[in-house]
């Protein structure tokens, strides 16, 4: 049997709550509605059904189609019922947009501190040495695995402060892995 893929949690108004498909459970799901690909299909499960069923829920396990617990409109609501598949494609499109607005983000302030640090070395008026931060651009799985693993590594919180640094350098590792294998891609395919 293949593992269950956690594809989507997502989240609607308490009036409006679905009703979990654990066998045995419905009870009302609002909050964290996780949306899990089985080898019977797609099915709507809450936090504690999944941990027992699955022994995780999307606080160990990030969702394939978004970053964070996703609050529904009304017609998406509807949908997530009616029509599961096509909610997803437009969460997976989103996210998939989401990345690529992320990774753009990201290669402009690479370039931006790449100039930066160039002027300063040849004296372009900038004397002070360039602060390698890379803020709130970072994409938000990117960020979540880089504290996992920061987290792991040192055995701390890894968002307390005094910890950001390691993030990031754990962060860049990452966002150089995903460049590479992009550039691999690319190459194969000219």
């Amino acid at each position: 049997m293949d593992e269950p893929k956690l594809l989507a949690v997502v989240e609607v108004e308490q009036e409006q709550r679905i009703r979990c498909q654990a066998p045995g459970c419905n009870h009302g799901v609002y909050r964290a509605i996780h949306v899990i690909q089985t080898g019977e299909g797609l099915s709507l499960y809450g936090s504690q059904c999944c941990a027992k069923l699955f022994g995780w829920t999307s606080k160990q396990r990030s969702a394939a189609y978004t970053t964070t617990d996703r609050r529904l409109s009304a017609d998406e609501r509807a949908q997530l019922e009616s029509n599961t598949v096509s909610l997803l494609e437009k969460l997976k499109a989103e996210h998939e947009q989401q990345q690529v607005e992320s990774r753009q983000k990201l290669r402009s302030l690479k370039a931006l501190m790449e100039q930066r640090a160039q002027s300063s070395v040849t004296g372009g008026g900038m004397n002070r040495p360039v602060r390698r931060t890379l803020g709130t651009v970072l994409d938000p799985e990117i960020e979540r695995q880089a504290k996992k693993i920061v987290s792991e590594k040192y055995q701390v919180d890894a968002n307390l402060a005094g910890w950001r640094g390691h993030v990031l350098d754990e962060a860049k590792k990452i966002q150089d892995q995903l460049d590479n294998k992009d550039f691999t891609k690319q190459l194969r395919q000219t």
